[in-house]
């Protein structure tokens, strides 16, 4: 990371190579707090009057959609995010090949690697769209079973003595669902993206060279997505620190897009790096981080803060003077 960002410290470099970090973060949203607080507006509460607004805005929504025209433009705005929604999520597949193929190759391009992996990017696109569609499917029916279970019961007014186990049950699997969705989201952008790019093949390819070495060590990749998420988490803290020691500035421009990636840069290219190096140490087919290009009779070289370089990092001149990625060039 620190070869990669700051030997030598080239914001043109940043800025390209946080574009394709933007493209990533493009298809990535958060729930929000809004249904605590709309449950929190009535007549007896200190919003009152807000609530009594909400609800003439509810009742006017209600009445224009009753009309041709409010179904019309409903059918059509759902349409439009629709489109808009799968446009950011095959922009955010395309990025996640070129933001790990600058890093791979310790570069900074963009025209580059968009074509280069336009297949893979276009197949990890098909594969999302499928798996939502599937995921909705499956808790629609979870939903609908549930329905069923519950609706009588409700009607009967049955006791907590009956309600209670099924209730329990049906959390443990809404659990077990929420955690499966995590780790499906952690491993197919942590380790199927990096086979897909090595092999130069499909998602589902990539998934089946993934899962037969995930069947021989489960509990290090576990293992590794609590280390992972650990990271992250004081990553997070400790920019938000940084902000919080600017006044506040910091925290503003990290809320900016595009900017935002640029500034976390770093810790979006050492965990990419982490990722890496920990993939590559189940085989050399896991492998995309070579190590230094030497001849069979040659030594490697050293900068002089005894890291080692390769003849990439090779000034024009030969020197070691600026060793560091290449120019944004595309």
């Amino acid at each position: 990371m620190k070869i990669m960002l700051f030997r030598p410290f080239d914001i043109g470099a940043w800025f390209t190579l946080g574009f394709s970090a933007f493209l990533i973060s493009l298809a990535e949203s958060s729930g929000s707090g809004g249904g605590n607080f709309f449950k929190n507006l009535s007549d007896d509460s200190d919003y009152g009057e807000m609530g009594d607004m909400v609800r003439s805005f509810g009742d006017t929504a209600h009445d224009f959609l009753d009309t041709g025209l409010g179904i019309g433009l409903a059918i059509l705005a759902g349409f439009t995010i629709l489109i808009v929604g799968l446009l950011l999520l095959w922009l955010s597949s395309r990025g996640r090949f070129m933001f790990l193929d600058n890093l791979v190759h310790q570069r900074t391009k963009v025209s580059r690697p968009w074509s280069e992996f336009a297949s893979q990017g276009d197949s990890l696109f098909l594969w999302q769209i499928v798996y939502t569609v599937i995921l909705v499917a499956v808790l629609g029916l979870f939903a609908l079973i549930g329905l069923t279970l519950f609706g009588p019961l409700m009607i009967a007014d049955a006791g907590w003595m009956v309600v209670a186990p099924m209730a329990a049950l049906a959390g443990t699997i809404i659990f077990i669902i929420v955690i499966a969705m995590i780790f499906i989201d952690f491993f197919l952008t942590t380790f199927v993206v990096p086979i897909m790019h090595r092999e130069r093949v499909g998602t589902m390819a990539a998934w089946a060279r993934f899962l037969t070495v995930f069947r021989e060590h489960p509990g290090s990749f576990f293992l590794f997505g609590l280390v992972y998420m650990a990271l992250t988490v004081a990553g997070t803290l400790a920019f938000a620190l940084a902000g919080l020691l600017t006044c506040c500035i910091g925290i503003v421009l990290m809320a900016i897009p595009y900017v935002g990636s640029v500034i976390t840069l770093p810790m979006s290219v050492f965990l990419r790096y982490f990722t890496l190096d920990f993939l590559g140490q189940f085989g050399d087919e896991f492998r995309l981080l070579d190590p230094v290009n030497e001849g069979p009779n040659e030594l490697p070289e050293f900068d002089n803060n005894r890291t080692v370089i390769g003849t990439e990092d090779l000034g024009q001149n030969g020197s070691t003077d600026k060793p560091g990625p290449e120019g944004s060039g595309d």
